[in-house]
């Protein structure tokens, strides 16, 4: 069957977005910029207006990425000088200081009172003492430990800051602990005394000289990374936002990839979200060919998603317009690899309106997918920032899959008839939109699940469009548990040892 024009130009904004040329599409590098171009050129071409800075269709913003070393990061115990980086390394939260302080162990710095125990009630004449704090747990680290509400670094440190210390210095005594895993908190306030962590032979030479000297020199790195922006102004009251972020990982260097190989690759995202963002371009092309002036129209292509939806956060906070003159966001991201037999959509958001089911009943291309919707309007994509805005959201998702934030989300694996046919669904309900008025807001709770700390993982991509009970694995990870126990897709977890596993978010 020859390909729809649609289809076409799917593929071949796709074919440029996750090419190898663009390595990855990293917000600020060189490659985000020539993605950028590449958007704004197509919307330029379609005849859609800009809407960013100054006229042009480029929002910048500015994100911190971490901290670099200055000159003066120093530890001594007693006499003897340590080695920055070996022996020690000042904690991206901490404040740029020099000083001296007599050591002072505070345990585990952990209060308990449901378990009685508290490693401060012993200990007095706190105030302006060096705190040396385990980060390890009292009866191990495990996630099955009586203390496991008190193992988040954030809470001992809230916690021994009631005792007023001059600096806090942590170490971890239990080998499973990530040491590294504290250096890459980069997106934190910065606390107002100096935080270091050592390591546990350190920690006992700081015990024995029961003094130190500190310097703490910490110098930011900020990039500028930039959104994509175009509307069509109809001269309305009101306004439909339509958004996909084009960012991806670059070679992975910010830590979310899940590619455990040695040799660094790119991370081309073609699904994440070369997809999304090439059915933006499509979708604002229908859009402005059918004139049609009930609404005022933004699209967004979004940057700095990958880093904590930066780039829409932004928007919403520099928005031209009234949030309140905002029908809805619509949000595409992961749209690429429909299945071809099951046709399963996910849809997420639609309690954040109560117009919603009534309005997608309308659509009428509705029937060759299999529906998967949830209320909440919070999840791990740009819909959030304007949920969070009392805005309402959907976000369109054809699931998670195996090549997730791997070297291996590369073309061949997208499905672009089925992309297609996620477009006409999205443009069809905007025209459904077009016939009737504003729509209402609601507040949803918030169905996403946390994410543990611990390293303890079976390496399985659940199924997030099952709806039995359990969890229905959707691929394995190479040398994990799961892998090495003979799982396979389609499988589905019911009981890990005598823990019932009722759904994903139980999981």
């Amino acid at each position: 069957m020859a390909q729809s024009p649609t289809e076409k130009n799917l593929k071949a904004h796709v074919t440029y977005l996750a090419s190898d040329k663009l390595e990855g599409r990293l917000t600020g590098s060189k490659n985000e910029v020539e993605a950028s171009v590449y958007i704004r050129k197509q919307f330029a071409e379609i005849g859609i207006k800009p809407g960013g800075d100054l006229g042009t269709f480029y929002q910048t913003f500015t994100f911190h990425t971490g901290y670099r070393y200055g000159k003066k990061n120093t530890l001594k115990a007693g006499r003897k000088k340590l080695e920055l980086d070996k022996d020690f390394y000042p904690l991206a939260y901490s404040a740029n200081a020099k000083m001296d302080g007599e050591i002072l162990f505070a345990g585990f710095g952990i209060q308990s009172p449901e378990n009685n125990y508290d490693d401060f009630a012993k200990l007095s004449n706190t105030e302006g003492k060096v705190f040396l704090i385990d980060l390890s747990l009292p009866d191990g680290n495990h996630p099955h430990s009586k203390y496991i509400d008190n193992k988040p670094w954030k809470k001992r440190l809230e916690t021994a800051k009631k005792y007023k210390p001059s600096a806090i210095i942590f170490f971890n005594s239990d080998e499973d602990l990530t040491v590294e895993a504290y250096k890459k908190y980069h997106n934190l306030q910065q606390e107002n005394i100096p935080i270091l962590h050592v390591s546990p032979e350190t920690a006992e030479k700081l015990k024995s000289a029961g003094k130190v000297s500190l310097s703490v020199d910490l110098q930011k790195d900020e990039i500028i990374g930039r959104n994509v922006v175009g509307v069509i102004n109809n001269k309305s009251a009101n306004t439909i936002i339509i958004g996909a972020h084009y960012d991806h990982l670059g070679f992975g260097e910010y830590g979310s990839s899940l590619y455990t190989g040695k040799i660094q690759q790119i991370h081309n995202g073609a699904d994440d979200n070369a997809s999304g963002t090439a059915a933006l371009i499509e979708l604002s092309r229908k859009i402005f060919e059918d004139k049609n002036p009930q609404y005022n129209y933004i699209f967004v292509a979004f940057s700095g998603e990958e880093l904590g939806l930066l780039g829409s956060n932004y928007f919403v906070k520099n928005m031209t317009i009234p949030a309140s003159d905002i029908n809805c966001m619509l949000n595409m991201d992961m749209v690429g690899r429909l299945d071809s037999v099951s046709h399963e959509l996910g849809i997420y958001g639609v309690g954040t309106s109560p117009d919603w089911e009534k309005l997608m009943k309308q659509v009428k291309n509705k029937d060759y997918f299999k529906i998967k919707t949830t209320e909440s309007g919070i999840g791990n994509s740009d819909h959030s920032s304007f949920y969070m805005k009392d805005i309402p959201v959907l976000h369109f998702f054809t699931g998670t899959h195996q090549d997730y934030h791997k070297p291996s989300d590369d073309i061949e694996k997208l499905n672009f008839a089925g992309e297609e046919m996620v477009v006409n669904y999205i443009y069809n309900l905007v025209e459904i939109l077009n016939r009737n008025p504003k729509i209402g807001f609601s507040k949803t709770k918030d169905q996403t699940a946390s994410t543990p700390r611990f390293k303890v993982t079976l390496g399985i991509v659940p199924d997030y469009f099952y709806e039995g009970a359990g969890i229905r694995v959707d691929g394995i990870s190479p040398e994990k548990p799961a892998d090495k126990a003979g799982m396979k897709a389609g499988d589905v977890v019911m009981k890990i040892n005598d823990y019932e596993v009722k759904d994903m978010h139980n999981y």
